[in-house]
């Protein structure tokens, strides 16, 4: 028989032959870099709840925030406040320990407390309503309605904020002043502005503490 013809089944069983092989592919072995962890906030000073015998009030503070009952020792009232009448007294502070966002334009976040004696309800709420500060809807505070305003400025691009909440409560108007300050980025620092998010979360971080305002006596 002719070789050529006894090759033919040969041939013709080769890509059956071939599907059967089981060839391992070979691909290149890329190690991904390892995911780059959240930086631990700082635990000092400890979260711990913190009272205003002057306000009547008590709050709950996070850790890593600071507190002073002395006006000038960590910040300074009238400058972050600067809508808050003559009569208008210091009472404390808390201030955010640490930078979350080192390489922004972010300088300082500032819960105050401060009480004004002997005024009318509505020279009470003025101090948050009135010009410069714009008018927002009531918030709710240790179960209280209290008027809303917003105050912002800066001589070169904004580098104060400052959401006020004010009512009145046993013959006394009290006064929460949630100050942000920033300082101008770009070509003037060379540092990165605060985005709007960093800036809400700042925002954040300082009304779940106004959230847990409660007055001297309530459960």
């Amino acid at each position: 028989m002719n070789k050529c013809l006894r090759l033919l089944p040969l041939l013709a069983a080769l890509p059956s032959f071939a599907q059967d092989l089981q060839i391992p592919r070979i691909t290149p072995h890329i190690t991904l870099p390892a995911p780059t962890p959240a930086p631990r906030e700082p635990t000092n000073p400890p979260a711990r709840d913190v009272r205003d015998p002057r306000a009547g009030i008590q709050f709950h503070l996070p850790a890593g925030w600071n507190t002073s009952r002395t006006d000038g020792e960590l910040s300074t009232f009238r400058t972050d406040a600067r809508t808050a009448p003559a009569a208008t007294r210091f009472s404390m502070v808390a201030a955010l320990g640490f930078n979350p966002y080192p390489s922004s334009t972010f300088a300082s976040a500032l819960v105050y407390v401060s009480t004004t004696p002997r005024v009318t309800p509505e020279a009470c709420a003025a101090q948050a309503t009135a010009a410069p500060a714009q008018p927002a809807p009531k918030t709710m505070v240790a179960g209280q309605p209290f008027d809303r305003g917003h105050d912002e400025y800066g001589k070169i691009c904004t580098e104060a904020r400052d959401d006020i909440f004010t009512a009145m409560h046993a013959g006394t108007c009290v006064r929460f002043d949630l100050a942000i300050n920033t300082f101008c980025g770009g070509e003037v620092s060379g540092a990165r502005d605060m985005t709007e998010r960093e800036l809400e979360n700042i925002h954040l971080r300082m009304e779940s503490i106004l959230a847990t305002v409660k007055f001297a006596g309530s459960k």
